[in-house]
């Protein structure tokens, strides 16, 4: 049975209010008035979905009033146009700088610059959408939304995300604070103590984005907030406090590495820097770096290869050993190790890691050889040598025998002592022969009587015998020597010289067989102008150059046969070229001035024979007499010198296979020369001189005292001419045509001066 519907007056079920008859009101009254209320309803419903109807029909194609995106009002426009309208009032949004703010800074940057963007269209088709969804009911109450209070789209924004997090990347460095570990700080004087920790602030990239987006998605301007987060420290002054105790006892007292070689401290204040506690447990931690900097340099000054012990001759001429060196090697690595092991451990010591080995010769071993060597060397040997009697057609002769000693000093003075590392006898001990040779020649010098050979001159077209020969005795130094060494190291003290007899190579009899029947080569100077002092000099050394004969494969020298330039041989005062105070040369009195006219014409009559020349000089400045024709050339001259410790002589060897003579006569105005012999066909090819490197004259006459003129008396002396450097081209060819000899001949000349000497004498 259902119960009855009741109704209250309060609730209405009806879409209409139900009216209380009134007493007294008849029913069909009641009954018509109803019929015309339902009446009036229904024709409203019917002009209301009349309006509804025209209100869609009117926005067909078009968006519904009151909708709106981001502010923007799109109600009533078509799709294309609400996207235009949407994009150019996205545009002029994203042009404008928006804020971001952190930590009290501020950051401006644009939407356009994240490559922010609203998506026009599909934002459009969303507005497009509202009210066209559902029934009718649900329709038309979202066109009475739009209508009575509007409608908001969320408008599609994109953005370009790689840019906005470059972008955000930029403004983190003023954002982003790292966190602070906890750490043990040891100060000034040596106390520990830790250091409390700190957050740090870490940027929220994908946070702040959203919030930038949110802002985008409304146009709007207000400043936006970066997102940020706490970093947490890894290290906490819980962790390291435990540590203390140890990182006091690491820097209380210097770090000592220890050597053989010394001691190298690590100060307090330099283990307060690289002494500390590792975060993660809290261990003690060293900074290993400026330690293997200080151990590596404590190697440069260990580390060195073995030297081998040797033996060496002191002050006092004494064999003494010279001590080996270790050879030692710092190993880097294991040092440093030992070194961090250590002030972890609260120790103020280690020993470096040297890794050492011993030399290839020892002390010991050099102490034998002393041993070895010095019974080599003794005190000396003596040496002995028997009498010698030679008989000779000229005169027999006859040295008595005799002793000498090579002291243990000239034995020491050739000892060479030779290591040798690898071999079972680390010395070798050998004696330099050249050595030994000169100390034997000391002696042998002594002992040696040579031979005297048979000299000849050509006097009068004869040739005469000067001195007879006679036989001599000399060393065999060879022979002599190699008994020595046989002696030194068979452990004798005495040997006996090996002391032969020596016959000359020329006698009396050779003259028989010499002539010298051709003119090889030939010369003239001329003398007429000279003082009465030079023409006596120029005669004079040509009395004693003149006609000497000279064997095949032999020298002349000039000056062996002029002997001393001085007043015993002859000579007189004339004038020469001599050093001056300013470490040049000029021409002064001299005894024997002048001679060197005689050395230029026999070195050109020479040099037109062909003959070679171990010695010859030119003079400092260019003499024009020499160089006058027929044989006669610029640079060839010959200047010789005849001091008491030094000479400069003039020597022309013998290459012919037969004797030559070199003839030197003069007549009062004229020294001639020519260099006789037997024609070996020779041809001799000059060259004309040479001449560069010219150095002007001065034309300016000179004066100069002398004191070995009479007062008032004035001579000139030399005569200003150019410095040149000259070079002569000879070619000597045998009778076959083939060349066999090529030299040059050149000089070097200073530019002469005019000068005249003023007498200063009595």
């Amino acid at each position: 049975m259902q119960s009855p519907v009741r109704f209250s007056p309060t609730a209405p079920t009806a879409p209409f209010p139900l009216v209380r008859p009134r007493r007294g009101v008849s029913v069909d009254r009641l009954a018509r008035a109803l019929t015309l209320a339902l009446a009036a309803v229904a024709a409203a419903m019917v002009l209301g979905a009349v309006g509804l109807g025209f209100y869609a029909q009117a926005h067909a194609g078009r968006i519904y009033e009151g909708v709106t995106v981001a502010g923007v009002s799109v109600g009533g426009l078509s799709e294309a146009e609400a996207a235009a309208r949407l994009e150019a009032s996205f545009a002029e949004y994203a042009a404008v700088p928006l804020s971001l703010e952190a930590e009290g800074q501020r950051f401006d940057l644009t939407p356009g610059e994240v490559g922010a963007d609203i998506d026009g269209a599909a934002t459009a088709r969303d507005a497009f959408a509202v009210g066209r969804e559902g029934s009718l009911w649900g329709r038309s109450r979202a066109w009475a939304r739009g209508l009575a209070q509007g409608t908001t789209v969320a408008p599609r924004i994109t953005v370009d995300q790689g840019r906005l997090e470059a972008r955000l990347r930029e403004i983190a460095p003023a954002v982003v604070r790292a966190p602070v570990d906890a750490r043990v700080d040891v100060d000034a004087a040596g106390r520990a103590a830790v250091l409390p920790e700190a957050a740090g602030v870490g940027l929220d990239v994908a946070g702040t984005a959203a919030r930038m987006m949110g802002r985008f998605a409304t146009l709007g301007r207000d400043p936006v907030l970066v997102a940020t987060a706490s970093v947490p420290p890894a290290v906490t002054a819980d962790v390291l406090a435990p540590s203390l105790p140890s990182v006091q006892a690491a820097v209380d007292a210097p770090l000592v590495l220890a050597a053989a070689e010394g001691n190298w401290a690590v100060a307090p204040d330099d283990l307060r820097k690289i002494v500390g506690v590792s975060g993660a447990d809290g261990a003690i931690a060293v900074d290993a770096a400026p330690l293997e900097v200080l151990v590596e340099e404590i190697a440069d000054q260990i580390d060195r290869p073995a030297t081998d012990a040797g033996i060496r001759v002191d002050d006092n001429g004494g064999l003494v050993a010279v001590p080996g060196v270790d050879a030692a090697k710092v190993d880097v690595d294991a040092s440093v190790a030992a070194s961090v092991q250590a002030l972890q451990g609260g120790r103020d010591q280690i020993d470096l890691v040297v890794e050492r080995d011993v030399p290839a010769i020892t002390d010991e071993e050099a102490a034998a050889g002393i041993v070895e060597a010095e019974g080599y060397l003794s005190d000396g040997i003596r040496l002995t040598w028997d009498e010698l009697m030679v008989e000779d057609a000229d005169a027999n002769r006859r040295w008595e025998d005799g002793a000498a000693t090579l002291g243990r000093d000239d034995l020491l003075n050739a000892l060479v002592i030779y290591p040798r590392p690898e071999a079972d006898d680390p010395f070798l001990f050998d004696f330099d022969l050249g050595l030994l040779q000169e100390s034997l020649g000391v002696v042998a010098d002594d002992i040696d009587d040579p031979a005297v050979n048979a000299s000849f001159r050509l006097v009068n077209s004869r040739v005469t015998l000067v001195e007879a020969s006679a036989p001599g005795r000399t060393v065999d130094r060879d022979a002599s020597l190699q008994s020595i060494i046989g002696a030194v190291y068979g452990g004798k003290d005495q040997v006996e010289l090996t002391v032969v007899a020596e016959e000359p190579k020329h006698t009396a009899d050779d003259r028989y067989g010499i002539t010298v029947p051709d003119v090889l080569g030939e010369s003239s100077t001329s003398y007429a102008n000279s003082s009465e002092p030079r023409r006596k000099n120029v005669e004079r050394a040509v009395e004693l150059e003149g006609g000497w004969l000279v064997a095949p494969g032999e020298d002349f020298s000039y000056v062996e046969h002029v002997g001393k330039a001085d007043e015993s041989m002859g000579f007189v005062t004339g004038f020469g070229i001599v050093a001056d105070e300013n470490g040049g040369v000029t021409t002064a009195p001299v005894i024997g001035g002048g001679i060197c006219q005689v050395s230029t014409t026999i070195f050109q009559a020479a040099f037109w024979a062909g003959l070679p020349f171990p010695e010859r000089y030119s003079h400092p400045y260019w003499l024009t007499g020499y160089g006058q024709p027929p044989r006669g050339m610029t640079g060839l001259d010959a200047m010789v010198a005849i001091e008491e410790d030094w000479t400069l002589d003039l020597r022309i060897t013998n290459t012919t296979p037969d004797w030559i003579a070199v003839e030197v006569t003069s007549d009062g105005q004229t020294v001639r020369s020519r260099v006789l012999g037997t024609d070996p066909q020779w041809e001799v090819e000059v060259d004309e001189p040479v001449v560069t490197n010219v150095v002007p004259k001065e034309s300016k006459m000179n004066y100069s005292d002398s004191p070995e003129l009479p007062r008032g008396q004035e001579l000139v002396v030399e005569t200003a001419q150019d410095g040149f450097d000259v070079t002569i081209e000879r070619r000597v060819k045998d009778g076959r045509g083939q060349e066999i000899l090529s030299d040059a001949i050149s000089g070097t000349y200073a530019p002469a001066r005019n000068l005249t000497l003023r007498g200063t004498g009595r």
